[in-house]
């Protein structure tokens, strides 16, 4: 006998024989203290008969060949594995002579929940026995022969020859089985032009299952031939496989001691001219197969170990079916075909499978949660058995496993064992021990594989770009290792990797066993960081779509280490660039917060990075400020950044870039137009006077130039980016971009809505080819198009275009687009008169923007005041009055009383109530915003005057006619009207006769009847130009 062997094997019986010693003797205290479960009596018989078999066996064993040797070694291990459970359950349940009454019924109840426990160690046990038995020899001495030994050599039986369509197969078939046409059909068309046929997939999938019914449909179509059933999963239980053959078949020489079973049945099968199916199940541990290739030692030379060479060779009208979670094993054993894959079941076998293993509770399921748990096991049929196991079993709601699966709990479900007469008794019934079974054998064959795996399930489990493992050592081959045993799958031409759900879960747990969690997080968060674009640009928007999953998967992780800290608060600042780019302001504000805390803590209060964080933070704020003291804190941040960031820096000059626009929101002309400069000059020291991004914050500089009056000197600078084009470093598709957009200011800053429509046009044009047709850029072009088309009067088809983007944008997260449609058809409705269908897109524009920015944003309150305009127009004076009402409240805590939005909200109120026919209260309306004015406005006069008309009060009116008169001459007519009026009631002919005469005298082209004089008149519709709104950051 080889020593080694005789050194394992030597150890192995002496530790079954320590344990198995003592569990027998409490075994028999245990069975005489009265009435315990029928299994415990029945191991109780077997385990002395296991101990006594092995001992004799012990000292015969220079009689056994190598690989019985190897055979009884592993018998006697999986022994000691049994009675070590035992020895577990029995500390559990044993009685100690102190126990209380209720602790002795506890202790009862127990051994009657660990009874299904004990039943599987009992199987175990017994097939043990019968294995045992079949090793156990009696000695022969040397140089005799078997007859001289008493033994008679076995004679074949007269049936042997016709000893055809035996059926050794261990399991009943299923009458439910449900599903798997097409891998049946598979296996019976590879059939057709091979005898091997390999089925792989990973733990768990079915392949057993699909192996056992192809079995019963084999025999079916092929009564007379022979079905065989070997578990490869162990070299043991191989040979007691193939030991069960030879015995059924009665091959000669199967009883010998000396003789070699496997060869013995091996050659039968290359050389029997019998029909055959042989199925070989489990064939998972390469090392079984090619010791000699894939594992290194003092077996290497072993030829019981080399299984490979015992399959059948030529086979003519047989078949060998390999059931296997390595496509490794399965490519080699298969020979000329390509295994077949066997993947989880579709959703509609699932929850038939699901459905058929809760039995009467079935009826009262609800299918929505049935859907959402079998989407959590991903159509695993190991894991839906379990789970309906567990389920009915325990009592508990098909919602709370679907929780627990998802929460902390997962680790004991995924562990617990399913009891199932069709899986082997050596097969793993738990998906946890099923999964760990493949991570061990990966672990013992290229640790570099394991580690990578660890690495993927920190990172989402699905489109996992391969270019982020590609510092990663021997990534190549740790790939092909997880995808020969299932437990990743390669997408989109290997450039990305997927990961199963309950794989992913199964190392999540494992690492947080192995305290080694934070390590995997921190490595996956390194390489997140270090692939993820700095600079975000339209070319870099694949790489940070393909990274997204996994930045919200590694950024939601905590970590320790300083170095890991700074990797975070790094990747959530580009991570939240690029969620600006995408209009997902919400998100972007979280991470940016959470990175400017984190270089508040770790870095020095100069420090370039802390600059960097606090402008996005500060930025974002301005995005989602909501109340005018929200943007006074985006600018307190945007001003700490500024005063941080060196000069000339990108920090210095997109902080200046965003506190132009704060400032042209907040009406501050002079910091808007300092900043403004401040961005584009800064860029000029960065890159030069031609550089893109220094013309492209030109332009922006020239739109506030002529948003805030100074037309000529915006025109003059869009004139000058045109001129600096031909020589900048941008792309001629960005020059040509440049070109049409300073064009298209300029003329829609003259009122040349016609050539502006054209530059607009040519705008969507090429932008459609820079980008995608549903961007957002695309998008605003068109809109901005849109608008130049209704400025012109061609209102209906302004409205379709506005209509078409509108139905572009649907489902994305650009909102203002979407407003921006509304408001240009609203324009066209009340440029129509259309006011009831006005009425219905202003409410429209309403609900977007309190969706969006609630309703005490500023935005908000202006689409307010639209609304509340359109309600005026429309008659609905009471609908009016309340919104002008909450316009001027919010306005004058918010902007000041003096603010020109508050005095022109407050002046429609007045309108309003004027036209309700509550001339006090408009003239208190009047007055309070004529008051707060530094020089009157000619139109408030008037309205004024019409109600002081109405009221009677001739001595106030013929001072604001007065007034009025000497301010405007548009008003003039209108003055002389209302103090010819006032004087004739205070009886003052002579005075009323002069003005009179003025006012006949007084040239006009005023068409307007005096009747029109005598209502008020609505201040002009406040028009923004959209062209000059910062609806989306720049690329």
């Amino acid at each position: 006998m080889d020593p080694v062997c005789a050194i394992g094997l030597a150890s192995a019986v002496f530790t079954l024989m320590d344990i198995g010693t003592k569990v027998a003797k409490r075994l028999k205290e245990l069975s005489e203290t009265g009435d315990v479960p029928d299994v415990f009596r029945d191991i109780k018989t077997r385990l002395p008969l296991i101990l006594s078999i092995v001992a004799r066996t012990q000292h015969e064993t220079q009689n056994l060949s190598l690989e019985a040797q190897e055979a009884l070694e592993e018998v006697v291990r999986q022994c000691f594995e049994q009675a070590s459970q035992l020895h577990e359950i029995l500390k559990k349940v044993e009685v100690a002579r102190g126990d209380s009454r209720l602790k002795k019924t506890l202790k009862a109840t127990l051994s009657l929940v660990e009874e299904k426990r004990l039943q599987r160690i009992a199987a175990g046990l017994r097939d043990n026995v019968q294995l045992l038995t079949f090793l156990s020899v009696t000695p022969v001495e040397k140089g005799k022969s078997t007859s001289a030994s008493g033994r008679r050599p076995s004679v074949p039986l007269t049936s042997y020859t016709r000893a055809t369509g035996l059926f050794v197969v261990p399991f009943t078939r299923d009458e439910h089985f449900i599903g798997r046409a097409s891998s049946l059909d598979s296996i019976a068309a590879s059939f057709e032009t091979q005898n091997r046929v390999a089925i792989a997939g990973m733990g768990g999938v079915g392949k057993s299952q699909i192996a056992i019914e192809y079995c019963y449909r084999y025999k079916d179509s092929k009564p007379d031939a022979h079905i065989f059933w070997v578990y490869g999963g162990t070299i043991a239980r191989f040979y007691q496989g193939y030991k069960r053959i030879a015995q059924q078949l009665n091959l000669p020489g199967w009883d010998d001691p000396e003789g070699s079973i496997l060869e013995l049945v091996s050659s039968w099968l290359s050389s029997t001219q019998d029909d055959y199916l042989l199925v070989v199940d489990n064939a998972d541990n390469i090392e079984h197969w090619w010791p000699g290739k894939y594992k290194s030692g003092a077996s290497l030379d072993d030829p019981s170990k080399d299984l490979s060479k015992y399959l059948p060779d030529r086979m003519e009208d047989s078949h060998l079916l390999i059931t296997t979670r390595d496509n490794r094993v399965a490519s080699r054993l298969a020979r000329k075909g390509k295994p077949i894959p066997v993947q989880p079941m579709t959703e509609a076998e699932a929850s038939s499978l699901f459905l058929s293993k809760l039995g009467d509770e079935r009826l009262n399921v609800n299918q929505a949660e049935v859907h959402a748990l079998l989407d959590e096991l991903d159509h695993l049929p190991l894991a839906v058995s379990q789970a309906a196991a567990f389920i009915q079993e325990n009592s508990i709601s098909i919602r709370d496993y679907t929780t627990a699966l998802q929460g902390k709990e997962a680790d004991e479900f995924l562990h617990e064992e399913l009891d199932d007469a069709r899986r082997d008794e050596d097969s793993i019934n738990s998906v946890y021990r099923t999964l760990k079974l493949s991570y061990d054998q990966i672990k013992g064959q290229k640790p570099r594989a394991a580690e990578l795996l660890c690495l993927l399930a920190m990172l989402d489990r699905q489109s996992i770009p391969k270019s982020l493992l590609r510092q990663i050592a021997e990534v190549t081959t740790s790939l092909g290792t997880l995808q020969s045993f299932n437990l990743v799958t390669s997408r989109a031409g290997l450039q990305s990797f997927q990961m199963h759900r309950l794989v992913q879960s199964f190392v999540r747990i494992s690492v947080q066993r192995d305290n080694v969690a934070q390590k995997w997080q921190e490595k996956a968060l390194a390489c997140v960081s270090r692939d993820y674009p700095t600079e975000i640009g339209v070319g870099q928007w694949p790489d940070c779509d393909a990274l997204a999953p996994h930045v919200h998967i590694v950024t939601g992780y905590e970590y320790k280490t300083t170095e890991a800290r700074l990797d975070l608060a790094h990747l959530l600042c580009w991570a939240a660039d690029f969620d600006i780019e995408r209009g997902m302001y919400s998100q972007a504000l979280e991470r940016a917060k959470l990175s400017l805390e984190i270089f508040r803590e770790l870095v020095s209060e100069g420090d370039e990075r802390l600059a960097a964080a606090t402008w996005l933070y500060g930025r974002l704020r301005y995005y989602h400020a909501q109340r005018a003291t929200d943007a006074n804190e985006a600018a307190g941040l945007l001003e700490k950044a500024l005063s941080t960031a060196k000069y000339p820096s990108l920090t210095y000059g997109e902080t200046a870039f965003e506190l132009a626009h704060l400032y042209y929101d907040q009406c501050n002309e002079k910091r808007c137009l300092e900043m403004g400069k401040a961005s584009f000059e800064c860029w000029k020291d960065i890159e030069g006077p031609n550089s893109a991004r220094t013309l492209d914050n030109m332009h922006d500089y020239a739109l506030e130039l002529a948003l805030l009056g100074h037309e000529k000197e915006g025109i003059s600078m869009w004139q000058e980016i045109m001129e600096r084009c031909p020589a900048s470093d941008a792309s001629d598709n960005t020059k040509t971009v440049f070109t049409y957009r300073s064009m298209a200011g300029i003329a829609e800053f003259q009122g040349d809505a016609t050539m502006a429509e054209i530059f607009y046009a040519n705008l969507v044009r090429i932008s459609e080819t820079l980008y995608y047709s549903e961007h957002i850029h695309v998008l605003d072009y068109r809109l901005s198009h849109a608008e130049q088309i209704m400025r012109q009067g061609r209102l209906e088809e302004a409205t379709r275009l506005s209509k078409a983007i509108l139905a572009s944008n649907s489902g994305h997260s650009e909102w203002r687009i979407c407003a921006g449609c509304l408001q240009t058809v609203a324009e066209c409705c009340r440029l129509e008169a259309s006011y009831s269908e006005e009425q219905e897109y202003r409410r429209r524009i309403l609900e977007v923007h309190e969706k969006n920015l609630g309703r005490n944003h500023r935005d908000t309150v202006d689409v307010m005041h639209d609304l509340a305009d359109c309600y005026l127009n429309n008659y609905k004076y009471s609908e009016a009055d309340y919104l002008y009402q909450e316009v001027i409240s919010w306005r004058n805590a918010e902007l000041g009383s003096t603010h020109v939005d508050t005095l022109r909200a407050i002046e429609c109120l007045g309108v309003c109530h004027a036209h309700q026919g509550r001339d006090d209260e408009a003239i208190a309306a009047y007055l309070a915003a004529i008051n707060r004015q530094s020089r009157p406005n000619a139109r408030l006069l008037h309205n004024l005057c019409v109600a002081l008309q109405h009221q009677g009060k001739w001595e106030m009116l013929e001072k604001r006619a007065r007034e009025l008169h000497e301010l405007n001459d548009e008003y003039r007519h209108r003055a002389l009207w209302s103090l010819m009026n006032a004087l004739e009631q205070q009886d003052r002919t002579s005075e009323a006769l002069d003005v009179r005469v003025s006012f006949l005298a007084f040239e006009t082209h005023n068409t307007e009847s005096q009747k029109a004089w005598r209502l008020p008149q609505s201040p002009p519709v406040r028009v923004d130009r959209r062209f000059g709104r910062m609806i989306h950051p720049r690329t």
